[in-house]
């Protein structure tokens, strides 16, 4: 989902409520009450925040069910936003999102870094980073040509069955901004 809206942005820059949609995306369906034991909050808490996701349409509640404890699904498994807005308040928004998003994957690199992976997952997960001269259409089809590597993966969450039975959710996060030019410091 391509978010364009500065108030849909507001909405998702939430450290807790980027973790519910990621949850909400491993656990495939869940309610409020399943998602604050996971997340250690009461159920009151997490039911207002999946409201609020609810609202701006990044979630929605899975269809027939009834009753009080009924689940909630995620809409699109990919949330995509442009830092470069045409206005100062969709400015503003972006990059508060942006901020929110870069310290959540932050600290969950640092978290997965000093962690002991499984033995059949060690050295099949990598780390690294590039710097690169390009130009502004080359960066547009290297992002492009990522999603396009990605795409046949992330179907796998809308079709449970298609998961591999030995596979894991595994986070990619992938990222390009300009480095700052050394003579204009």
């Amino acid at each position: 989902m391509k978010i364009k809206d500065p108030k849909a942005m507001r909405a998702l820059a939430h450290p807790l409520r980027i973790q519910l949609l990621e949850l909400l995306a491993i656990e495939g369906t869940a309610t409020a009450t399943r998602l604050g034991e996971l997340v250690d909050e009461n159920p009151s808490n997490c039911s207002f925040h999946l409201r609020v996701l609810a609202k701006f349409g990044y979630i929605e509640r899975v269809p027939g069910q009834t009753g009080r404890d009924r689940p909630w699904r995620l809409v699109d498994i990919e949330q995509t936003w442009d830092s470069e807005q045409p206005d100062e308040d969709s400015r503003s928004a972006a990059s508060a999102l942006s901020q929110v998003f870069l310290d959540w994957e932050y600290s969950r690199m640092k978290a997965a870094a000093s962690a002991v992976a499984p033995e059949e997952w060690k050295g099949k997960l990598s780390n690294g980073g590039a710097t690169l001269w390009l130009t502004p259409e080359e960066a547009e089809h290297l992002g492009q040509a990522i999603a396009q590597l990605i795409s046949p993966y992330t179907e796998r969450w809308q079709e449970p069955d298609t998961r591999p039975a030995d596979g894991r959710p595994v986070r990619l996060f992938h990222n390009t901004y300009l480095l700052p030019n050394p003579e204009q410091r």
